[in-house]
């Protein structure tokens, strides 16, 4: 059977090895990826570095436009190349480096040469062999039975032997590999620590979710010790702890002071008063200098069939500031309503809104900017007329992609209906409306920016990137 047995020569794998039988195996950083290399600890392989193929009986390998790119024996690759065993790759000239050992494909039969010979003449003997008793008949027949069950006896032998030491051989490798990837598992949980420490020195936002996913990666690393100490298959659990590593890591990557300074001026409490006298409250955010609010549809027009009777909106830092607003659109399809503000501007934009959501990765960071619980966490201070509200800042991971909803992992509450959601460039991919109750809060549900740019009104499609 053919296949590719890789040994990891340098990287967070090396001592190591793995070998795939794929028709097509992907390399890079990637989750994906058929030879994954750490996320963290293995930047200089990109995400998706390149392919190797098996075409016609032959492996080939790609680059894929990485970054650092591919060497083979030293030299860069440029196109495609033909993969020998015992080749050497590098991803990037000081990333992951790996040598091959290639069973199985189509190789050059050697050459078979002919030699003459000179036959050997011989007569056969005419002498009449002396014919053997009835005794040394059976004497040689017993012993030609017993050479040939001794032999049997010596071939089962060296078999059940040999195969107890190639399965001795296998269980040891095995064990050394689980090994070495426990160990890399371990040294990625020390360098995540170090980037997040030094994340929360410089920012300090975002520390409890930080620290919940220190708490998880700190868990499934014991976990995973105390198995492998047991004896038992770690696969599960080191995938587990990888996957949380990956999501821990996309935090200390991103810079939420920076996503906070850049729009959470531009966020405001929106307040509504329905014509049967009540009141309800959520949060939006300003497109315009002249004033457009984005927020949800239910913000303005509950589903109890009331309508709002006056909408004022104040932003995010400024004590008592309330300006009238009016609706401008509902949109029929999505959660997505647009106000205008009476009085004139200049008021604070938002960065800007991603026009590729549908780009967006499982276990991408976001970030939410928004008044959870409305008033009760907006401005803790005195009555509504005097409100200073102070947005809060969550953060979370993207755990679904639909074309109609981005499901996140994060916290949401009353108050956080119409919050924009962030990505790490600080632009928003989708408009917050809502969460699963029985989640606690923690799955929440966006209406994805691409829906929200085909809706935007003409003067603020300036706003998409």
């Amino acid at each position: 059977m053919s296949g590719i047995e890789f040994h990891f020569r340098r990287g967070s794998q090396s001592g190591t090895r793995l070998r795939l039988t794929q028709t097509v195996i992907r390399i890079g950083r990637h989750p994906e990826n058929d030879l994954r290399f750490d996320l963290e600890l293995d930047r200089d392989a990109s995400s998706r570095h390149a392919e190797i193929r098996l075409e016609e009986g032959r492996y080939v390998l790609t680059d894929l436009g990485s970054t650092n790119g591919t060497f083979v024996n030293g030299e860069r690759l440029t196109g495609t190349r033909a993969l020998h065993d015992g080749d050497v790759i590098d991803f990037g000239p000081n990333g992951p480096s790996v040598s091959l050992t290639i069973q199985g494909t189509v190789a050059a039969r050697p050459e078979v040469r002919q030699t003459r010979s000179t036959p050997v003449e011989t007569t056969p003997s005419t002498a009449p062999l002396p014919k053997k008793n009835t005794e040394v008949r059976i004497a040689e027949a017993v012993r030609k039975e017993t050479g040939a069950l001794r032999r049997m006896i010596l071939l089962l032998v060296v078999v059940v032997v040999g195969g107890g030491a190639i399965a001795l051989a296998i269980t040891m490798r095995t064990a050394r590999v689980g090994q070495a990837a426990v160990a890399s598992l371990v040294a990625a949980n020390d360098s995540l620590s170090r980037l997040l420490d030094a994340r929360l020195s410089q920012t300090g936002v975002g520390a409890a979710a930080v620290q919940e996913a220190r708490a998880e990666i700190d868990r499934l690393s014991a976990e995973l010790r105390t198995t492998q100490q047991r004896g038992e298959n770690v696969s599960s659990i080191a995938d587990r702890l990888r996957a949380s590593q990956e999501r821990t890591a996309s935090f200390a990557r991103t810079d939420y002071g920076a996503i906070l300074a850049a729009n959470k001026a531009a966020v405001v409490f929106v307040a509504v008063e329905l014509e049967n006298g009540e009141a309800a409250t959520g949060t939006g955010f300003n497109l315009l200098p002249d004033g457009l609010i984005v927020t949800n549809r239910h913000v303005v027009r509950p589903t109890n069939g009331q309508v709002a009777k006056r909408i004022a909106i104040v932003f995010e830092g400024t004590k008592g500031e309330w300006r009238l607003a009016t609706v401008e659109s509902v949109s029929e399809s999505d959660e997505l309503a647009f106000l205008r503000i009476t009085r004139p501007g200049p008021y604070p934009t938002i960065s800007g809104i991603a026009r590729d959501s549908d780009k967006v990765r499982l276990g991408d960071p976001v970030a939410i900017l928004g008044f959870p619980l409305g008033n009760a966490t907006a401005g803790m201070e005195g009555s509504i007329n005097t409100l200073r509200p102070a947005a809060t800042l969550g953060i979370g991971t993207v755990s679904k992609t639909l074309a109609e909803n981005i499901q996140l992992d994060a916290f949401a509450a009353q108050g956080s209906s119409g919050s924009p959601v962030f990505d790490a460039r600080g632009l928003v991919i989708g408009v917050l409306f809502g969460a699963a109750g029985e989640s606690g809060g923690r799955i929440v549900y966006t209406v994805p920016s691409a829906r929200l740019v085909a809706q935007l009104p003409a003067d603020a499609r300036s706003m998409v990137r």
